[in-house]
């Protein structure tokens, strides 16, 4: 319900507090004192756009703020998906600069327009006798045949899957996008992949191989000079180890002569079996020299091999290599890990469409068990407001497709006169009979549904004598189940209302402003008998005035 509306600065509005009660109110004015003000003030901070013209220019800001109880309309999902802190007490407020730029929030959040006006939709429902928007739209249909069905709780259930089966949709679409994008690239990264594998990078070391075909390259050069190395050292006739070993063999007979000489014989030896050793390494290196044909082949290919890979990837080590064959296998895994999803996701969809098919079903089979008994209560509600020739036709068929409303296919179709034909409501063109007809859904739902706050903004222009009344009655037992605001220029109305705000104009010799007041019990006879009988208030009519109100 709307608990409080503060106004400032808008229009000829300096600063209106209100403070709304639960169940049946109505606002009365004369035409142009202000009551359309205060509708639109109401609309700006429900998400309507801003009209610069209503905006006050001058130093102080424009702002309206609405205080809502929204305790019993399931508004938390709302708040959740648009990370909204939620409370039973709902704060609105929309701010306008000198400029004419304008700030929204919820419960002190700053939020764009369109989350206000979303969410003002769900809190406030508005109809006018020429824009009963809500009556032609299906949603709205949908509301009233389950409300009246006591299926909510159902159909609640069902939107929720539905809601998460076109999330799922929608992320299997996505998965199945980038899979074939992924596709395209998944042969060519497997043969990159498979290229480097062969390439068998972790054995292979090329510092080793350039080595090794350095020597490859001066293979002879170096045969033929270990060949005179190894000659000179142990294979000639005079050889240096030969020559070395006649030389200690003469030291040791020196020694012999001269003791002296001992230490000298010592390193002598050292040298001799050093030099050996010398010899026969250059005789191992001389046979490990022989390369064959196949070994120098390989060599080269692997070399090949590493610089066709390092040119193709534009990299310089073998390191790099393997650090890119090693994001290949990651980005194969990943892409190996969509394809999966695919399928998970898939089957994740089939086993939400076949729980939302029995949902749905079921809803269906409900919906069409009550239709009848919807129209005739709706029908009961037209007669008392003297429509006793107004039928109404739901016509329910079966969608070619899951919807976010079951299986079904909702139209309201209405006529108004014996042997007329059923239409669809867009297509009749009176308004009171809307408005009428809204009025009797209204009253069917309003005892089995907690709606929103409703609003009618002289529905019942052109209504007078007998139907006036009826309506009036209408209203007060709406507003026995919910919060129902009414504008109205008729007294028959305006008496029944448990609260009764008055608007007027107030001049002074430059400027003019539009007030609202909440009338008293005295306050009220009188503006009734002023509604009954013009400016000149008589005796007469301020005695229907108060029979009026005390029987109301």
């Amino acid at each position: 319900m709307l608990c409080r509306l503060e106004i400032s600065n808008f229009a000829l509005i300096e600063n209106v507090s209100l403070n709304f009660q639960h169940g049946f109110s109505v606002i009365t004015g004369e035409t142009g004192a202000g009551k359309s003000i205060l509708l639109k003030a109401l609309g700006l901070v429900l998400g309507d756009r801003a009209d610069a013209s209503v905006l006050k220019q001058n130093e102080n800001k424009c702002f309206v703020e609405a205080v809502f109880n929204v305790e019993s309309l399931n508004l938390e999902n709302f708040f959740q998906a648009h990370e909204l802190d939620f409370d039973n007490t709902c704060i609105l407020r929309r701010e306008f600069n000198h400029a004419g730029k304008s700030r929204c929030f919820v419960n002190d959040t700053p939020v764009q327009l369109q989350v206000l006006k979303d969410l003002g939709e769900q809190i406030v429902s508005l109809h006018t006798q020429h824009e009963t928007l809500s009556l032609l739209n299906n949603h709205f249909h949908f509301e009233m045949l389950d409300a009246f069905a006591g299926i909510q709780t159902e159909t609640l259930l069902y939107q929720k899957h539905f809601s998460e089966y076109k999330k799922r949709l929608n992320d299997l679409a996505l998965l199945r996008e980038t899979d074939a994008k992924n596709r395209k690239e998944k042969d060519y990264k497997e043969f990159l992949l498979n290229e480097l594998n062969a390439a068998n990078l972790q054995q292979t070391n090329i510092e080793k191989l350039s080595d090794q075909l350095m020597r490859i390259q001066n293979s002879e050069k170096i045969a033929g000079l270990l060949s005179k190395i190894t000659n000179n050292l142990s294979l000639d006739e005079s050889n240096i180890v030969s020559q070395l070993k006649q030389i200690a063999n003469w030291v040791d007979e020196l020694k012999k002569l001269d003791p002296s000489i001992t230490a000298i014989t010592e390193r002598l030896e050292v040298l001799r079996i050093d030099l050996a050793d010398i010899a026969r390494e250059f005789d191992d290196l001389s046979e490990q020299s022989e390369i064959s044909e196949e070994s120098v082949q390989t060599i080269k290919e692997k070399m090949d091999v590493f610089h066709t890979l390092s040119y193709k990837h534009n990299v310089k080590t073998v390191e790099e290599l393997i650090l890119l064959k090693d994001k290949l296998e990651k980005e194969l895994s990943q892409i190996e890990n969509i394809e999966n999803s695919v399928l998970q996701t898939e089957k994740e969809i089939e086993k939400l469409y076949q729980n939302l098919i029995s949902l749905a079903q079921k809803i269906s089979q409900k919906r069409e068990k009550k239709i009848s008994d919807f129209c005739k209560a709706i029908h009961g509600v037209l007669s008392d407001l003297l429509m006793v020739d107004a039928k109404i036709q739901l016509d329910l068929k079966k969608a070619m497709e899951l919807n976010k409303h079951g299986l079904d296919e909702l139209e309201f179709l209405f006529k108004t006169n014996k042997g007329g034909e059923f239409l669809p409501l867009k297509k009749i063109a009176s308004g009171g009979e809307l408005s009428r007809l809204m009025l009797a859904i209204l009253s069917v739902i309003s005892a089995s549904k907690k709606l929103p706050v409703l609003i009618f903004d002289e529905i019942d222009t052109g209504v007078s004598g007998e139907v006036a009344s009826r309506m009036a009655t209408e209203f007060q037992r709406i507003g026995k189940s919910l919060q129902l605001i009414v504008i109205t220029h008729l007294p028959q109305v305006a008496a029944k209302g448990t609260m009764h705000l008055h608007v007027y104009k107030e001049s002074t010799a430059n400027k003019t402003h539009t007030f609202v007041k909440d009338l008293t019990k005295d306050e009220r006879i009188e503006q009734l008998a002023r509604m009954m009988s013009g400016e000149k208030v008589t005796k007469a009519a301020l005695e229907n005035a108060g029979n009026l109100l005390n029987f109301s």
